[in-house]
C-alpha cells in the first residue's frame, strides 16, 4: 500500500520494489546516481524522465504524481480490480517482451468463445482477462511506438475486440465505470485501426453503455450510425449482414440490443 501523501521519490522507490536501481535507471535513460537522488528527494525529475520511469516501472505516470492513494488499495484479489489496474496502465515494464498480434488474436478469440459458450464463463473470464488486458495494453504501447504498420493494425484490431468483450463482462459484474472505459478504448482502437467493421461494432458496444446510463435516444443514434457506416463500407457480405442485423433493431425502435455484430471471428459483441 502506498500512502496518499508519499513524495515522488518514495513512490518511485516503492514501485521499483526488488528491481535493481541501476537496471531501472539504465532502461529509463538516466544514470543510477540521478535515480538515487530522485528517490532520496534531492532531485525532481522532469516530465519526460518521470514518464520514462513510469513506463519502466509498469505504472501510469499519474501513480507517481497523484496526491490520491493509488488504485492498488482497492481489493486487488478480484478480477475486476486487476482488469481496472491493467486498463489504467499497471502492467509489464516497457522493456518487457511484448506478445505478438497473432498470439493476442488467438487468446482474444478463445476468451470470446468461452464467454459465449461456457457454463463457467464468469469464472473463466476472471481467470483469463486480467493478464490478457495487461498484455494487450503493453502490446499497444509498443506497437504505437514502433514502425511496423501491419503489426500495429493487427494489435489494434485484437484490442478493439477484447475491449468489446470487456465492456460486456464488466457491466455484468457491476463495474459500470470500467465498462464505460472499455467501450471508449474499443472505439479508439477501432478508429486507430481504420477498420469499418470494428468501428461499427464499437459504436454498437458504446450504445449499450448509454442504454445502461439511461440514454436510449443517444444509444439509438449510435446504432443507426453504425448501420449506416456498414452499409457504405467495403465489408464482406457475411460480416455486413451480421453487423447490420445487430443494429437494425434500432430502426424498429428497439434500441441496439436485439442482436450483435461479429468481430474478427470472435463472435457477437454482446
Amino acid at each position: 500500500m502506498v500512502a496518499a501523501d508519499l513524495p515522488i521519490g518514495d513512490r518511485i522507490r516503492h514501485y521499483r520494489g526488488g528491481h535493481r536501481q541501476d537496471a531501472v535507471a539504465g532502461l529509463a535513460g538516466i544514470s543510477p546516481d540521478y535515480l538515487s537522488q530522485i528517490e532520496r528527494g534531492l532531485k525532481v525529475p522532469s516530465l519526460p524522465i518521470l514518464y520514462a520511469l513510469a513506463q519502466e516501472l509498469g505504472v501510469p505516470d499519474t501513480a507517481l504524481l497523484s496526491e490520491q492513494a493509488p488504485p492498488e488499495e482497492e481489493s486487488a484479489d478480484t478480477a475486476e480490480a486487476a482488469v481496472g489496474r491493467a486498463l489504467l496502465g499497471y502492467g509489464p515494464a516497457r522493456s518487457a517482451e511484448t506478445v505478438t498480434a497473432a498470439v493476442l488474436r488467438d487468446r482474444v478469440e478463445a476468451a470470446w468463445r468461452s464467454w459465449q459458450t461456457s457454463g463457467r464463463r464468469f469464472t473463466e473470464a476472471a481467470e483469463s482477462l486480467p493478464s490478457l488486458v495487461a498484455d494487450v495494453e503493453h502490446a499497444l504501447r509498443a506497437a504505437r511506438a514502433g514502425t511496423d504498420a501491419v503489426e500495429r493494425r493487427a494489435v489494434l484490431r485484437a484490442a478493439a475486440d477484447l475491449y468489446c468483450l470487456l465492456r460486456s463482462y464488466l457491466r455484468r459484474t457491476g463495474r459500470v465505470d470500467l465498462a464505460t472505459l472499455a467501450a471508449d478504448r474499443a472505439m479508439r482502437a477501432a478508429e486507430d485501426a481504420d477498420d469499418p467493421l470494428r468501428i461499427a461494432a464499437a459504436q454498437w458496444n458504446l450504445g449499450h453503455v448509454l442504454l445502461a446510463a439511461g440514454q436510449p435516444a443517444d444509444a439509438e443514434e449510435l446504432a443507426l450510425r453504425a448501420a449506416e457506416q456498414v452499409a457504405v463500407a467495403r465489408i464482406p457480405d457475411v460480416e455486413r449482414t451480421a453487423v447490420g442485423g445487430g443494429c437494425a433493431s434500432a430502426r424498429r425502435g428497439r434500441g441496439c440490443g436485439a442482436a450483435a455484430p461479429l468481430v474478427g471471428g470472435s463472435g457477437p459483441v454482446a
